[in-house]
């Protein structure tokens, strides 16, 4: 991974947007905390549309 693929949580939460479109467009990005390593791959089966635009109906408001 290179490192614009790796992201602290603070980071990635206020930046989800971007997380995601970088998810979707380079790859599996890799999410940092006190609790562990994430990895987000956006992964297409076919039959749904964008998974970056499905995952940011589901996010939390606020």
């Amino acid at each position: 991974m290179d490192s614009n693929s790796i992201w602290t949580a603070e980071d990635a939460a206020g930046d989800f947007v971007r997380v995601l479109k970088q998810a979707r467009d380079s790859g599996p990005q890799e999410i940092r905390d006190v609790t562990g390593v994430y990895v987000l791959k956006a992964v297409s089966d076919g039959t749904k549309g964008d998974v970056a635009k499905s995952l940011m109906k589901l996010r939390p408001k606020g």
